[in-house]
């Protein structure tokens, strides 16, 4: 028995409502496609100094998280939210709430890549605040002891202050520049200035971690630093600021 001509009608329109439907989601799961490759892009420059953040706080390195990493994250929440509701495309296209986020993952990413290098920087005066090289040269007597651990400063001190031009890529970095400033700290002791005692023990003082206390900054020392033009070398600075 052959198909009527409505049976025949209906099962088109069926079809044509299927193929209709099909085409439909195509599209929004290419719209959506879009979208998440979207904002993968921005959240991938993001991990990167999320990820120097969490290498450097593992190694006991504080970094003050910048304000506009929790603004990107409550506007992803807000977005996030409404997307739950509506789970379709259109929602995160209407208005601005999609851009805006964007826009705020990448403020974040700037200000905590911002961040996280200042925080290594830090580090660095942390382990070894001692003179450069060139510094310490022009106040010791050219004996032979003293050119030899001037040698051996240079080294150190060249891979000490190489390793603080980027971010650490690694743990080992980072035990890697505490072990140079230890040993920097060792090697600046070893210097012999051919200064009286006082001056002495201020010269060694503002080449350890900790500084040289003010109650060594002497008469004898001033007169010393004035007379070698070091006055303008050395600054004050109190243990109580951060």
């Amino acid at each position: 028995m052959s198909t009527t001509l409505p049976a025949r009608a209906s099962a088109l329109r069926a079809r044509l409502s299927r193929l209709h439907e099909m085409s439909s989601n195509v599209a929004e799961a290419a719209d959506l496609e879009g979208l998440r490759g979207q904002l993968a892009q921005h959240v991938e420059k993001f991990s990167g100094p999320a990820e120097k953040k969490r290498l450097l706080a593992k190694a006991g390195i504080t970094i003050v998280e910048p304000a506009s990493g929790a603004a990107a994250r409550k506007k992803a929440t807000t977005v996030v939210e409404r997307f739950a509701a509506a789970p379709k495309s259109g929602t995160l296209k209407k208005g601005q709430a999609w851009p805006t986020m964007l826009q705020e993952i990448d403020t974040a990413t700037h200000d905590l890549q911002t961040a996280v290098t200042a925080a290594w920087k830090a580090q660095r005066t942390s382990l070894f605040s001692g003179d450069t090289p060139a510094a310490i040269e022009t106040k010791l007597a050219k004996t032979k002891p003293n050119q030899e651990t001037l040698k051996v400063y240079q080294g150190l001190y060249s891979q000490f202050r190489s390793l603080f031009d980027s971010l650490p890529p690694d743990q080992a970095t980072i035990e890697r520049a505490r072990t140079l400033g230890r040993q920097l700290e060792i090697a600046a002791k070893a210097f012999d200035f051919h200064v009286s005692p006082e001056v002495k023990a201020f010269l060694e003082a503002v080449q350890s971690v900790r500084g040289a206390p003010i109650s060594l900054l002497t008469d004898e020392v001033l007169v010393w630093l004035r007379e070698n033009e070091g006055l303008d070398a050395y600054r004050v600075k109190s243990t109580d600021r951060a």
